[in-house]
């Protein structure tokens, strides 16, 4: 056996402490950056679990608008008169299209990232803008038509009364 040498004995005992040292700092250096990032997974979940509950409640607000929508064009499709109370009624719910569809187009815009849902969204609404300026232009159509109707029909029976009274020699010789 070797025999032990004070000067090797502190130099052994200065490498383990050092390595003793280093090793410690070193395993609460990676339980504080196992901890720090949990903690910023977390902060970064509960900021996409927000952003997915906006863009949740922003569908709905869509959805519900869109709902509102079929309700309108269905009780549009009811009215078959042509008279001024139909007339400011079909009127009524025409602008309440209007304003529906205007209202989805500004939710539309507020979306905050790009998805299949949003681009059908933004589809849709084209489409019932386009249906709601059709469905106006039929109304006035239909009441161009009737007024038309109603104008004919007094001018035969204008017609129908000269005749009559030429026939029974009112306006004669």
């Amino acid at each position: 056996m070797k025999p032990i040498n004070a000067i090797e004995i502190r130099s052994a005992y200065t490498k383990f402490i050092l390595n003793f040292a280093f090793l410690t700092i070193f395993s609460i250096l990676c339980i504080y950056l196992f901890f720090a990032a949990s903690d910023y997974e977390y902060a970064l979940l509960d900021k996409k679990v927000k952003e997915t509950e906006k863009l949740s409640y922003l569908r709905k607000d869509i959805n519900t608008n869109f709902d509102l929508i079929q309700v309108r064009f269905k009780e549009l499709a009811l009215y078959r008169d042509y008279n001024a109370n139909e007339m400011s009624k079909q009127s009524i719910l025409l602008n309440d299209i209007q304003s529906a569809n205007n209202k989805i187009k500004e939710l539309i815009s507020k979306k905050t990232e790009n998805s299949p849902s949003f681009d059908l969204y933004a589809k849709l609404n084209n489409n019932v803008g386009a249906m709601a300026d059709l469905q106006d232009s039929l109304i006035k159509s239909r009441g161009d038509i009737q007024r038309y109707k109603e104008q004919i029909n007094d001018c035969q029976r204008i017609n129908q009364a000269a005749a009559k009274k030429i026939r029974n020699g009112q306006f004669g010789r």
